[in-house]
């Protein structure tokens, strides 16, 4: 876990101290006026739960082979370049100011400028997700566009970086409390527009490693993304539902310290994730974000509260494909082969083996699901995949063109 501030470490320890075991206790004005919506974080047995998007209201489902995409790469080169020449040309013009008027009009305009291209990526994001859902672009457009947004917000915040440092080590010169909370909101905002997966994406099209195959679900506004990074199952999970930046933040105006009503509020939803570790917590300004990240012996945790809805609104995991514990086993015999099918939940890790019936020898072959490629099982016979939802059908085509189909109904 990151270290914090002696006033967080504080906190924490008094929330693991004296706070009730669950629960978090609101203001009745605001029990009455944000009841939330039910929470949609699925239970998983002896494991951290995960933000899922509800079975009613998943639209598209798939898996993309993600690769090299030389359009993408130069746009994210050349988000780079404008951003870095951005910071540069502020810090040049700040030193140039004397007064403390001047300085503070020069942040003021960087910060306007930052806020205007934050909330346009926002909106393009939601755009792709819904026009996704509706059919309107390919599963490989959206891909692009997610790839762009976790880039361009990533860049974005390394400018904002610059603006806060530039003004923080100038002599004579501090930042008002009120300047600080509007950068503060900023960084919260950019921070839930990046995700691991994202990042894996900008890596594969500009051809430097990342994610081969990339699980996708989508609803009219939330996406997740799931794919598995060497020896980690990766996902990340956006429900714009939950989010309610126009309402009146409940763990502000919970009895008590805000940070501590957002860690209970976690509580209840991932209780095997706090029986293990007590996570890290930030408050991003007055968003009503609020970033919960704890580590535990089988991954990581990365969760963003709304304060309006007190829900998860984001979520980011990384699992260790070697603490995956399996709840149903698919074996099927075919031509000489034995396919052995390890699911674990829907939408979480699975692992196949293909091996020679008779002296259990690993086979190579082509894997898919429901007729999309999904990988290799390679030299050792193995592959480590998403699980989609509901029922599926694995098809291994061996090198010598041997075929096995296997159908698989989660019970």
């Amino acid at each position: 876990m990151r270290p914090l501030s002696a006033l967080l470490v504080a906190l924490l320890f008094v929330s693991a101290a004296v706070a009730p075991a669950a629960g978090w206790s609101a203001s009745a004005t605001q029990q009455q006026t944000a009841a939330p919506p039910a929470p949609r974080v699925a239970t998983i047995e002896n494991t951290t739960n995960h933000l899922t998007i509800p079975d009613t209201e998943v639209r598209t489902s798939s898996f993309n082979e993600s690769g090299i995409d030389v359009g993408t790469a130069v746009a994210a080169g050349s988000t780079s370049l404008h951003q870095r020449h951005e910071a540069a040309a502020f810090e040049s013009r700040f030193g140039r100011l004397d007064s403390e008027f001047e300085r503070t009009q020069h942040i003021r305009r960087a910060l306007s400028s930052i806020e205007t291209e934050e909330a346009e990526l926002d909106r393009r994001q939601q755009t792709a997700i819904r026009r996704y859902a509706n059919g309107e672009i390919t599963a490989t457009e959206f891909l692009r566009a997610r790839s762009m947004v976790d880039t361009e917000s990533r860049e974005l915040a390394q400018r904002l970086n610059r603006v806060k440092s530039t003004a923080e080590i100038a002599p004579d010169y501090s930042t008002s409390d009120r300047m600080t909370t509007r950068m503060n909101n900023i960084f919260g905002n950019l921070r839930t527009l990046q995700g691991p997966v994202g990042e894996q994406l900008t890596e594969s099209m500009s051809g430097a490693g990342g994610a081969d195959v990339v699980y996708l679900e989508s609803s009219t506004d939330a996406y997740m993304l799931a794919t598995i990074d060497g020896s980690q199952y990766v996902r990340e999970t956006r429900l714009g539902s939950q989010r309610a930046s126009n309402r009146t933040d409940a763990f502000a105006e919970a009895d008590g310290d805000r940070l501590v009503a957002a860690v209970e509020r976690g509580r209840e939803l991932y209780p095997w994730t706090y029986q293990r570790q007590l996570p890290s917590v930030n408050a991003y300004g007055d968003t009503g974000i609020y970033r919960l990240a704890a580590q535990t012996s089988n991954g990581q945790l990365t969760f963003f509260l709304d304060g309006g809805t007190t829900n998860v609104f984001y979520e980011l995991q990384h699992r260790d494909l070697n603490s995956v514990r399996t709840t149903d086993t698919e074996t099927a015999f075919e031509d000489g082969l034995r396919v052995t099918i390890d699911q674990s939940y829907e939408t979480g890790p699975l692992v196949m083996s293909v091996v020679e019936e008779e002296s259990s020898e690993p086979v190579d072959g082509t894997v898919e699901i429901n007729g999309q490629t999904v990988g290799r099982t390679g030299s050792n016979g193995h592959l480590w995949t998403v699980q989609p939802r509901g029922s599926y059908t694995i098809n291994v085509t061996t090198e010598n063109g041997t075929e096995v189909s296997v159908p698989v109904v989660p019970e």
